[in-house]
């Protein structure tokens, strides 16, 4: 779960230290989204109908937190997070706008290991769980596709409002539109468009800022092995509020690095690894994921 699992670690921070308190952006620091978290899966779809898996494990570190001017704050911080995260998606027997049409239910399940001050603190848990209704997906080309959805981040999971939690406790609605130029034993390049838009904590009667974040992949094909680099930048373009009033600062982040696929057609392999470089209003992660895709029922609803 990446900058997420680092931002609720944030949200830890700020009730371990009210001079921290300039460094906040969204409720305790926390985005309703993980930035990076789609790796090379972006409009990448199965292209026949059935029930698929995508299996993300996720290891997140780090090491210091940063205030609105995007400058390290002299607090002593250190972090790492371990998320397991099953993305379930089914892809259906028709066509619906000459697009392919999809579900997708993501189920994230993360541990979390903070020092603040020299205080620990450890929190396990289901983090937010994530639908899509529909799912469409265009092949303009043979090269050339377009994918849209509207995710649904639901207030769910282990969340406290008097403690730092691995989920958010309010509804996220994010639209996606994702665009992907694939070329085999040739350029492979990738951008996903998603918004943020969050509505209230009815517990705290604060709403987070929305945001914008683009998730971004290239690479070059060599048969079924793919180089490239992922990376996704997050912008926080509206204030929180508490309360009705708007407490400012909004969260920023950066980060970028190699990745490597093995696409076997019926299955596939993404390891890539994220150096965050920038930081506004959080923690600066580093993330390593690994990405397994298997299909658990493959050509269900095909007639004949």
């Amino acid at each position: 779960m990446s900058k997420k699992l680092i931002a609720a670690v944030f949200g830890c921070t700020m009730l371990a230290a009210g001079s921290m308190n300039e460094a906040q952006a969204f409720e305790g620091g926390v985005s309703p989204y993980p930035a990076g978290a789609v790796g090379t899966n972006i409009a990448n779809l199965p292209p026949i109908p059935g029930l698929f898996a995508l299996e993300q494990f996720n290891y997140t570190f780090a090491n210091g937190l940063y205030g609105n001017d995007g400058k390290k704050l002299p607090i002593p911080f250190s972090l790492s997070a371990y998320s397991e995260t099953t993305r379930l998606l089914v892809s259906y027997p028709f066509h619906l706008l000459g697009a392919n049409v999809y579900t997708q239910l993501v189920i994230p399940v993360v541990s979390l290991h903070t020092s603040v001050f020299g205080q620990s603190s450890t929190q396990n848990g289901l983090s937010n769980i994530t639908v899509t209704p529909a799912l469409l997906e265009w092949h303009l080309t043979q090269n050339l596709a377009i994918a849209s959805g509207l995710d649904f981040a639901f207030e769910t999971g282990s969340y406290s409002p008097v403690k730092s939690s691995v989920a958010v406790g309010y509804t996220s609605i994010q639209p996606v539109v994702s665009v992907r130029y694939n070329v085999p034993n040739g350029i492979d390049v990738a951008v996903a468009n998603r918004l943020l838009l969050n509505s209230k904590n009815g517990a705290t009667n604060y709403r987070s800022g929305d945001g914008y974040v683009a998730e971004f992949s290239a690479g070059w094909n060599f048969g079924p092995w793919k180089l490239g680099v992922v990376g996704a930048y997050l912008n926080q373009f509206s204030d929180d509020k508490a309360n009705g009033v708007s407490v400012g600062n909004r969260m920023k982040t950066f980060g970028i690095g190699p990745s490597v696929v093995y696409d076997a057609r019926s299955w596939n392999v993404n390891v890539n690894y994220q150096q965050g470089l920038y930081a506004a209003n959080t923690a600066k992660s580093s993330s390593v994921w690994l990405n397994i895709a298997i299909p658990l029922w493959p050509g269900f609803g095909r007639k004949g």
